[in-house]
């Protein structure tokens, strides 16, 4: 009967480490030539917590006038509270002109009771001009209190104000518990605009399948119209994403660009890389 040469136990472990660190490897370089899906819902989550959207990190571009605007936006839960951000910026022809910058931030409270204001704030440069905004909410006094530069401002806000990133993460939210299911459901939400306040209807206006950086998407169209016929506005929300807009139509310097996903990154990661395959 022939000999068999058979490894010896050390080296059957060592060589299962390997493979399995290859296989790791691999799963993280498809994890992002591919569209990225978003993190599994934990199995003991708190019911109420449904409408919780996984933190993020986005990128997106648009391109208009031979010019570039830029944009990031980001998503950080602080226990009970939510803070978004976004930075945008413009390159290209424009910039001879000038500096064309935006940032904005917003705080917000997501417990059972809703999802509430807490404060916001916006920086805005352009080759005009450069106006800073800083505003809380007294939700006892239905207040908010800020400064647009260096002068002071007060104004009576009902509940449920929201701002501009306010806004967007409601209709994410709402998208997500399916309170916005249906082609033409609607919902109305009063947003806090500097020192005045504006309200919206936000409609589910049907589905479509967009491309963009991480790939082709199936999204749901959500369009922004105000009472005075200002600008209609629109919004793709991808399901398979928590229902992180994946292009939107934003206002800046007096124009509309159409912002695209570029790049998109889970704070929460998927797979744990620094995990021993052999505990």
């Amino acid at each position: 009967m022939p000999q068999v040469n058979r490894p010896d136990a050390a080296r059957r472990r060592f060589t299962a480490r390997l493979l399995t660190g290859l296989v790791l490897a691999l799963a993280a370089i498809l994890a992002t030539a591919f569209p990225t899906a978003a993190p599994a819902a934990d199995s003991n989550a708190d019911p109420a917590d449904a409408s919780r959207i996984p933190p993020f990190t986005a990128s997106f571009e648009a391109t208009a006038m031979a010019s570039t605007l830029n944009a990031s936006m980001s998503l950080n839960h602080e226990d009970l509270r939510t803070r978004m951000a976004m930075d945008a910026h413009v390159t290209g022809f424009l910039r001879v002109l000038g500096r064309f910058e935006l940032s904005r931030e917003s705080l917000l409270n997501t417990n059972g009771s809703g999802l509430h204001l807490i404060s916001s704030r916006s920086h805005q440069i352009t080759p005009r001009d450069e106006r800073k905004v800083e505003t809380r909410l007294d939700h006892e006094e239905q207040q908010a209190i800020g400064h647009i530069d260096s002068e002071r401002f007060t104004l009576d806000v009902p509940e449920g104000t929201l701002d501009f990133l306010g806004s967007l993460y409601m209709m994410m939210q709402q998208l997500e518990t399916g309170e916005l299911g249906v082609t033409g459901d609607t919902v109305r939400i009063r947003t806090l605009e500097r020192d005045r306040l504006r309200e919206y209807e936000f409609r589910r206006d049907g589905e479509e399948t967009v491309d963009s950086g991480i790939g082709s998407l199936d999204t749901v169209r959500v369009v922004r119209r105000s009472d005075n016929g200002d600008v209609e506005l629109a919004a793709w929300f991808a399901p398979d994403l928590n229902h992180i807009p994946v292009r939107f139509d934003y206002e800046a310097g007096g124009r509309v660009f159409e912002l695209e996903l570029t790049a998109l990154e889970w704070h929460e990661p998927i797979i744990d890389l620094t995990e021993d395959p052999n505990p």
